[in-house]
């Protein structure tokens, strides 16, 4: 993000109950996800722009679901700071957070330097190292997608990234994650009578609605119409989706993604789970799941978005890529399934 002569500014101030004390942890979790500045001790500001601004309302509506209390707005100026002021701290919240992982790099790659000396770098420890590794890369990839101001430190923290993949793959590549798959089933929806309906949602599509449209289409309504609106604006007999106050959006700790896989009772194909795994740690920046292929996807999505500004050809180009993802993970699980069932075989 670039700034301009005037920077315009989005604030959340937020009062948060008492108890439970864990709200207040997962409030500061995600605010910090988001890369936002405290100005004061409830007073957070991001750069403003509709993604910034759309992820403080999703704050906001979590934070009033919990009995909390919580106002978001735009503001041309902050009383008591100066813009360079508050981009000053930009850099030096991103800098802190840059140089915390370049110290956590530079330590991993001194200890596998050491392993490999002493003969000790075996190969479960190879694995552990870039399992590890995958960890803090998706850290740094969710520091610099918050790096709004372009903060020094980004430079030594890649640097170090770069040379503790090099350190861990000289011996050899390896290492693989075993996915995961927890998906909570509430009631289900009958599909029967979601067929040929309209289907509304805000312009500008981001990664939840982009997937969520995918999903309606291969998933849910064989016939779908679906309607981009404005802020505010309203489509008779249809169904929102991914905005305030509709049925299928986030609820609790869920994207608008995962909240219709659980409605309409999808969450027992593996391959979705994760899919939906990996729109959840795009769109809430939260790492919940690290899914590795997040940050991946989330480049591609958002080069398309710059690219296309119409929103019916991003939602034909990012259809393609949520189709080759799906067939992937599918692959990949019924190649485990296979494995698995020899192995039960072999045992007997």
């Amino acid at each position: 993000m670039k700034t301009a002569t005037k920077q315009d500014w989005v604030l959340l101030i937020h009062q948060l109950p008492p108890k439970p004390t864990s709200l207040r942890v997962s409030v500061w979790r995600k605010l910090q996800n988001l890369g936002a500045v405290s100005l004061k001790n409830s007073v957070y500001v991001l750069p403003f722009d509709e993604k910034t601004h759309e992820d403080f309302q999703w704050l906001k509506q979590e934070i009033e679901s919990l009995g909390g209390e919580a106002t978001v707005f735009r503001a041309g100026s902050v009383e008591g700071a100066t813009d360079d002021e508050i981009i000053a701290s930009f850099r030096r919240a991103r800098d802190e957070d840059y140089t915390r992982v370049t110290a956590e790099l530079d330590g991993m790659a001194g200890a596998v330097r050491e392993q490999r000396r002493g003969g000790h770098l075996s190969a479960g420890r190879l694995r552990s190292h870039e399992a590890e590794l995958d960890k803090l890369h998706a850290e740094l990839e969710g520091i610099i997608a918050t790096d709004c101001f372009g903060a020094r430190g980004r430079t030594l923290a890649v640097a170090a990234y770069e040379r503790c993949q090099r350190f861990l793959r000289e011996p050899q590549s390896g290492g693989t994650k075993s996915a995961k798959a927890s998906q909570t089933r509430s009631s289900t929806l009958d599909l029967a009578r979601y067929q040929g309906q309209k289907w509304v949602t805000r312009r500008n599509l981001h990664i939840d609605r982009l997937a969520s449209v995918w999903l309606i289409r291969q998933f849910i309504d064989k016939r779908p119409r679906f309607h981009f609106v404005a802020e505010g604006e309203t489509v008779q007999d249809s169904i929102p989706f991914d905005m305030f106050g509709a049925e299928f959006t986030h609820h609790g700790e869920d994207c608008t993604f995962e909240t219709m896989i659980k409605r309409f009772g999808l969450g027992d194909d593996p391959s979705l789970r994760q899919m939906a795994e990996i729109v959840h740690d795009i769109d809430l920046k939260d790492n919940k799941f690290n899914r590795h292929e997040a940050p991946g996807l989330n480049a591609v999505v958002r080069g398309l978005g710059e690219m296309l500004k119409d929103d019916r050809k991003l939602i034909q180009q990012s259809s393609v890529i949520f189709d080759g993802l799906y067939a992937l993970l599918s692959k990949d699980n019924r190649k485990a399934q296979t494995k698995q069932r020899s192995g039960k075989k072999r045992k007997r």
